[in-house]
């Protein structure tokens, strides 16, 4: 079972909970859920090496993948999303950072060539905490923000990107 609290994630701006139990995504929410589960502490996804989320982006609309720590090749944890970037050089499609502040832009896929439960969309307006970082969707991009560092990128909605 892999659970992730995303706090803020209905459009009521309650938490909700979404439980992964094999490949089916149960959604935990409402009046009832929200008492029980406002004083539950808030949980990650397994944080063990190689272990990662993989999202949706609204704005700007990519795909992207949230590790806790890459054991291979031991960059530690790490954020990077797969779309166009405009200061990417030409052939590069993923934006990438550390959790240390690395950042480059590489060429590559994000690997989802495996059964798997529909990936979250991470929607404007909202705050979620995955896999140790505090990711910020807004209508004119996306934040990541490493929570025990504060290194990250910002992936605007006109996919520049700005590394801090």
């Amino acid at each position: 079972m892999k659970r992730l609290q995303y706090k803020g994630a209905s459009q009521k701006n309650e938490t909700v909970t979404i439980v992964y139990v094999g490949m089916r995504k149960l959604l935990i929410g409402g009046v009832a859920a929200t008492v029980a589960i406002t004083f539950a502490p808030v949980v990650y996804a397994d944080p063990t090496a190689g272990h990662d989320a993989k999202v949706n982006t609204r704005t700007p609309p990519m795909l992207c993948e949230i590790g806790s720590n890459d054991a291979d090749p031991g960059i530690g944890p790490n954020v990077i999303c797969q779309g166009s970037f405009v200061q990417a050089p030409a052939d590069d499609d993923q934006a990438f950072v550390t959790a240390s502040g690395q950042f480059s832009y590489r060429s590559a896929n994000i690997g989802i060539g495996y059964d798997h439960a529909p990936f979250d969309t991470l929607v404007p307006g909202q705050t979620y905490h995955i896999q140790g970082w505090t990711v910020v969707a807004g209508d004119n991009g996306i934040t990541f923000t490493n929570d025990d560092t504060g290194h990250g990128m910002t992936v605007g909605s006109d996919t520049t990107v700005n590394p801090f």
